[in-house]
């Protein structure tokens, strides 16, 4: 995001280790992103459904405890609460036999989807495919025509082969965050920073999350700024806290920003050309 540039007196070292480490995940996390999506989503809905059970399971068990206590009666006579309680406590054991059942199932497609994403993660060879960048937006939520994935590859393809490398990947986000003219392609540059500052992969950026990588690339001042950009109102408004960690945006809010703030930077660097001749 051209915002978030340094001053010329810092490109010399441009990211900090941590933000370093970030880009490694993105890189790490965008190739093969085609042939990984279903299962990491698959994955995510795995563990949503093993957590539901663990909290009926404790639920179940507090209630079973209060059925041995008697502190759960109805009044029937002839010993009609007792009866009552075995056919309850009956009933749940049915049902949470079924349930452990269906969790031994999921449980097993856990480690069959753990498997293949390892067996991704450890090919020889690691790239990003136009798939794999189709395959991100998508998930962030952005739709995007073939013309304009291949747009965003050809940014970064330095070598002209296809796929995107560690090298070029690298070397492309170099470049942006030191380009404070705009015209450096961005739009490849604009998602990864995004998915960057998207560390808990939620598909929101928080305020904290922002601000945890921008203050060590660019000090105070220029955080706050651009943090006011992003997550305040179009015509500089305040910030507005909604949602978890200060605040939260998406990728298509996160997007309009940056490309309007680079319009604005080229359209001012074009400006002073003119007004010099």
């Amino acid at each position: 995001m051209t915002t978030t540039l340094p001053s010329n007196d810092h490109v010399s070292n441009p990211l900090a280790p941590k933000e370093m480490k970030e880009l490694k995940r993105v890189y790490d996390q965008l190739c093969f992103f085609a042939d990984k999506s279903h299962a990491l989503q698959r994955l995510k809905d795995i563990q949503a459904a093993l957590d539901e059970h663990q909290q009926a399971l404790a639920t179940s068990m507090r209630r079973r405890g209060m059925y041995d206590t008697g502190t759960f009666t109805e009044e029937g006579g002839g010993g009609g609460s007792i009866q009552t309680t075995s056919f309850q406590n009956d009933g749940e054991h049915e049902h949470e036999h079924e349930q452990d059942e269906k969790i031994g199932d999921l449980q097993k497609e856990q480690k069959e989807l753990k498997k293949k994403l390892t067996e991704i993660r450890s090919r020889t060879v690691q790239h990003i495919r136009p798939q794999d960048t189709a395959a991100a937006l998508k998930a962030l939520g952005k739709r995007t025509t073939k013309r304009e994935v291949q747009d965003m590859m050809w940014e970064v393809d330095e070598k002209l082969d296809g796929v995107i490398d560690w090298d070029e990947f690298h070397l492309n986000f170099e470049r942006n965050i030191r380009d404070d003219s705009g015209l450096e392609p961005a739009s490849f540059y604009h998602m990864v920073q995004f998915m960057i500052y998207d560390n808990d992969n939620n598909g929101k950026v928080s305020i904290d999350e922002t601000m945890n990588m921008l203050y060590a690339r660019v000090g105070r001042e220029q955080m706050e700024t651009t943090i006011t950009k992003l997550f305040g109102g179009d015509d500089g408004a305040p910030i507005k806290e909604v949602g978890h960690q200060g605040g939260e945006i998406d990728f298509e809010r996160y997007w309009e920003v940056v490309v309007r703030e680079q319009t604005k930077n080229l359209d001012k660097v074009v400006n002073d050309k003119l007004r010099k001749r």
